[in-house]
């Protein structure tokens, strides 16, 4: 029992003696160029147990802004002072901020009271928004290690500020809590902040304090500008990147890419001679695609060497024998013929198939670059290898870091379309080229003329089924096809047979409907091309699969503890 009476008298003193902040007040001034000085006074009591030398302070300096971009504020420690005096500190640089050490590793406390007093000036803690501007602080910070028995804060101002024209507010308590355990008052010119409850351990006051604008000087976005690139230099080596390679583009297209004048284009009524569907669509794009493939096969469709079947929107293509009267293959389409049907006499598109398929394409695109591409258009594909370079060095240099700001992946993805772009407007017709294109495009606007148009037209070639048929791969490979099949759609109305059945090509087996032509066409081709398009890919190659404030948030904060 008398056990129990001495524990119960030691208690209080063992609260008493543990080592806590008795006070901690903080002066800040609020100046019109936009910096604050602040002086904080902590009151401490030490029982030599963690404040031996002294304390620390923690203070941040490194932030993420709304979007993820580090911002780094400007810190200026200016003195230390322990009761009174001078106090000998020191520096140490942090993940986030910078810690500063009062006292000294040689001197050791006594058991005792202290109060430090420390004095800073920091700059780019303001908030400016659209009516107002604001000082949204942290004033103790919420990583102390010791409890905090009292809080105060006094914010001024070197403007005249009337009362009635300052807002204040402010919470307490842990990182993220909302309580509001504290007094204020506003007068002109000064706002008093004190809390009205202990703080324990990892609890913190963060205050705010808002004016109209006008008083202190807002940043100008320039000076925002340089801020962003000085906190995230990953951000300038990347712009650094996009404005090399872009200037190297410009160089080097002004000097290879630009491309001859076009000449005077006329109407054609017939294709440039002895030139393909898939060669001109070649020589127009500058490159192969999967129309180009489709139509070379549309074409060898209309000569009878193969026929297109499409039941419930699947395609098959079925080897058929040639005509003793056949019309001869351009080049390019033999082989992709050949390739077609080297074992086979039938050929469903779909992706079992891809090795087939892909091999025909590889067999036809190869036809077509070694016979028109260097007398008819020049990529200058090897004047992107330097801005590819450049890229990898870019990416190199920016990653080098670690995790780069998210505004780097914005310019990242400029320089992506920059290559794009640039890689499209390098490609240039060749003057023989650029004369084939000028007969195209006379013959595309042949194609594309609408019905009620023709009557423009002089002279031009009957419309028989066989003229649709022998244009509509041209039409499909200059991308008319729908304008060139509805000029027929009377036509062919006009054709039903004996039992009413609507024409057909010979070379198609499937749904066809005349009364709407050009959408039956557009369809046909449509659905061809696609299914040519996906049947190329290898089976699993793909997947299907307001506001307010709160204690911890704002400028400043931190915490400390002792050493």
């Amino acid at each position: 029992m008398r056990y129990i009476a001495w524990l119960a008298m030691l208690l209080p003193l063992s609260v008493f003696s543990e080592e806590r902040i008795l006070s901690y007040h903080s002066d800040i001034l609020v100046r019109a160029d936009a910096r604050i000085e602040v002086t904080e006074t902590i009151t401490v009591r030490s029982e030599n147990k963690q404040i031996r030398r002294g304390i620390y302070r923690d203070y941040p300096t490194r932030y993420k802004d709304r979007f993820g971009n580090r911002a780094v504020v400007d810190y200026q420690p200016l003195s230390v002072l322990r009761d009174g005096r001078p106090e000998p500190h020191h520096f140490e640089e942090r993940s986030n901020g910078v810690r500063t050490y009062f006292g000294s590793a040689d001197v050791t406390l006594e058991p005792g009271v202290y109060s430090y007093t420390y004095r800073y000036d920091a700059g780019r803690m303001l908030g400016f928004f659209e009516n107002r501007d604001e000082l949204y602080w942290n004033v103790t910070g919420n990583g102390w290690a010791f409890p905090i028995e009292k809080a105060t804060a006094t914010v001024r101002f070197d403007f005249g500020l009337d009362a009635a024209d300052t807002g204040a507010d402010a919470w307490t308590g842990t990182q993220q809590s909302r309580a509001k355990d504290f007094d204020v008052t506003v007068r002109s010119g000064e706002v008093r902040f004190a809390t009205t409850a202990p703080l324990a351990r990892q609890e913190g006051l963060t205050i705010l304090v808002d004016w109209p604008k006008g008083y202190v000087a807002e940043p100008t976005d320039w000076q925002r500008f340089i801020w962003l690139l000085q906190d995230n230099r990953e951000l300038l080596f990347a712009l650094s990147g996009l404005a090399l390679i872009l200037a190297y583009y410009l160089v080097v297209w002004h000097r290879y890419g630009r491309d001859p004048v076009p000449g005077v284009s006329f109407t054609r009524y017939e294709p440039p001679e002895g030139f393909s569907p898939a060669s001109l669509r070649f020589i127009w794009k500058m490159g192969y695609d999967s129309k180009a493939f489709t139509a070379a096969t549309v074409n060898l469709a209309v000569k009878g060497r193969l026929r297109i079947d499409e039941s419930g929107g699947r395609y098959s293509l079925i080897k058929t024998a040639p005509a003793s009267s056949e019309v001869p293959l351009a080049r390019g389409e033999q082989e992709l013929l050949d390739e077609l049907f080297s074992d086979v006499n039938g050929l469903l598109l779909d992706s079992e198939n891809h090795a087939v398929l892909s091999a025909a394409r590889q067999a036809h695109r190869r036809s077509l670059k070694r016979d028109y591409r260097q007398r008819y258009f020049r990529t200058n594909g090897g004047m992107n290898i330097p801005a590819a370079i450049l890229f990898v060095v870019t990416l190199v240099v920016v990653f080098s870091g670690g995790q780069p700001p998210p505004a780097v992946f914005v310019i990242i993805a400029l320089i992506v379309i920059t290559l794009v772009v640039f890689a499209y407007l390098l490609k240039k017709p060749t003057g023989i080229g650029r004369r084939v294109l000028d007969d195209t495009e006379g013959f595309r606007e042949y194609l594309e003329i609408a019905e009620k148009d023709e009557l423009n037209l002089r002279n031009p070639p009957e419309k028989t089924p066989a003229l649709f048929e022998s244009y509509l791969p041209y039409a499909l490979a200059l991308g008319v096809e729908q304008q060139w099949a509805e000029r027929f759609s009377q036509l062919f109305d006009s054709l039903r047979g004996a039992d009413g059945q609507p024409y057909q090509p010979k070379w198609f087996n499937g749904s066809w409907n005349t009364f709407n032509l050009g959408s039956q066409t557009a369809g046909l081709t449509s659905g061809l091309n696609s299914a040519i398009s996906s049947s190329m890919t290898a089976p699993g190659s793909s997947s299907g699969g307001g506001g307010g404030g709160f204690s911890g948030g704002g400028g400043g904060g931190g915490g400390g503890g002792g050493w």
